[in-house]
């Protein structure tokens, strides 16, 4: 890739070779070259993207817009910073259409190493050349390509049998296809978002991948259609700045207006589910505690606590033993936030 280039205009690039075939190489072109901009960027504030540098190496310590570094330097510490890259490729047997043994052997048939994890469902690929897309298991849609956080996230929920699921923020649907799995398709989910184009998408990929008993409706999570549910589930709308170590440029496009105007609309969708009078699981990939533990601290008393040996929020929140998170340093997984939350009292959101 050519050296003077911005990084629009290097993304533009990259995804023309992507569908044109040489995919896998080129998307790790682009990610590097945005890791070497944020780099160059701390280092000369003023240099132009045009001016990066391809031979300089990135260092996380220095690779982030100052009040970020600060922010998660106190949060994750020097060991959490450097590890912020950290990731695995994974993905889920979708059980729905195929068993898990049947499926490793296609994979494996097809050149795909495979580790097998303490989730049973749950795979790790290993691959340098292949990507998970191109594999027969994902065509015909018995794999699907699913972060071990967000799996432990829907797992949290513990979806049953013939429960009345509410699920806000659906699309495109992995989420609701987990539950649908692990209920085989049992339970009654209604999956909410606010994209009518998402939501379509959701129903195409519901069709492919044999999951049923679920009822797509556009609506604005802040003015729920339902008030009856058995348990919701809220993959509230966040910063993602739990992905950064899969798109390091998610920090090209936060700052702190953003930030707290996110927490500003999760505060009032869980203030709207409260309404429901039931279990909630709330969760956002975003490793600040805006989206996270200073959310749920507003409605500490409806808390449940999570066991999370290993997995504890922030230590300067009231609430760290009592919720859940994954980090990329230690997991090897996006950065989720997970509480849940049990609205049935009478301690309601003041």
């Amino acid at each position: 890739m050519k050296k003077n280039l911005s990084p629009e205009r290097a993304f533009d690039i990259a995804f023309k070779k992507y569908m044109q075939g040489d995919r896998k190489e080129l998307y790790r072109e682009f990610i590097e070259y945005i890791k070497k901009y944020l780099y160059e960027r701390n280092l000369y504030p003023g240099i132009s993207p045009r001016e990066v540098d391809m031979t300089i190496n990135p260092d996380p310590m220095l690779s982030f817009p100052k009040w970020i570094f600060e922010r998660l330097y106190a949060l994750l510490g020097e060991e959490g910073i450097k590890g912020i890259y950290n990731h695995k490729t994974w993905a889920r047997v979708n059980e729905l259409k195929a068993n898990v043994n049947d499926v490793i052997r296609l994979l494996e048939s097809e050149g795909y190493k495979v580790k097998r994890t303490e989730i049973e469902f749950l795979l790790e690929i290993e691959s340098a050349d292949k990507r998970i897309s191109d594999s027969t298991a994902f065509k015909e849609g018995l794999l699907i390509p699913q972060d071990k956080s967000s799996v432990l996230a829907v797992m949290t929920l513990d979806p049953n049998p013939y429960e009345k699921i509410l699920e806000i923020g659906s699309a495109p649907g992995v989420k609701s296809s987990l539950i649908q799995q692990l209920t085989r398709n049992k339970s009654f989910l209604i999956s909410i978002d606010i994209s009518e184009k998402r939501i379509m998408q959701q129903k195409k990929l519901m069709e492919k991948w044999g999951v049923s008993n679920v009822e797509l409706i556009v609506a604005d999570a802040l003015h729920l259609p339902i008030r009856k549910a058995d348990k919701v589930f809220i993959d509230a709308p966040c910063s993602n700045s739990g992905t950064i170590n899969v798109d390091p440029s998610v920090v090209l496009r936060l700052n702190k207006r953003k930030l707290h105007e996110l927490s500003s609309i999760q505060i009032g969708i869980l203030k709207e589910a409260s309404k429901l009078k039931t279990q909630v699981v709330y969760i956002t990939c975003s490793l600040f505690p805006e989206e996270g533990e200073k959310v749920v601290e507003k409605f500490e008393r409806n808390l449940v606590r999570i066991p999370n040996e290993g997995h504890e929020g922030y230590k300067k929140s009231r609430v760290w033993l009592r919720v859940f998170r994954t980090y990329p340093h230690k997991d090897f997984s996006e950065g989720f936030f997970i509480a849940k939350l049990d609205f049935s009292s009478p301690h309601f959101f003041q």
